[in-house]
């Protein structure tokens, strides 16, 4: 069975940070949106949530990062995704997530397309 595992963090600028280790699928995903959940409950205006060290994510992650960006945009807040994967990238494209949150390569990237588009 693969591994997973989430790790919470801050990033020098103050962002929160979730990263997620692993595959993001139908078993994981609930452990993603309990994290994001407690994430968003400290009321970050932004939220980065690196997949750099995931290597798998099915419709039911991608659910968990559609549900959280809503519940932050409730708060005035933005999220933004860090990912490398062409795999990954490909299934955010075809469910139009790339669209509603930015999803770029790195940690700085994320922090300067949630500080461009500011809440």
């Amino acid at each position: 069975m693969p591994t997973f595992s989430l790790e919470k963090a801050s990033l020098e600028n103050g962002d929160a940070l979730v990263v997620v280790h692993g595959e993001l699928d139908l078993f994981t995903a609930p452990d993603l949106r309990e994290q994001l959940r407690a994430q968003i409950d400290r009321r970050p205006a932004r939220l980065v949530v690196d997949l750099a060290d995931c290597s798998f994510v099915d419709a039911s992650g991608c659910h968990a990062l559609l549900t959280a960006s809503r519940r932050l945009a409730g708060h005035g807040g933005r999220i933004a995704i860090v990912n490398t994967h062409p795999a990954i990238a490909r299934v955010f494209a075809v469910m139009g997530l790339d669209e509603l949150f930015p999803v770029v390569p790195t940690r700085a990237d994320a922090a300067a397309a949630l500080r461009r588009r500011a809440p």
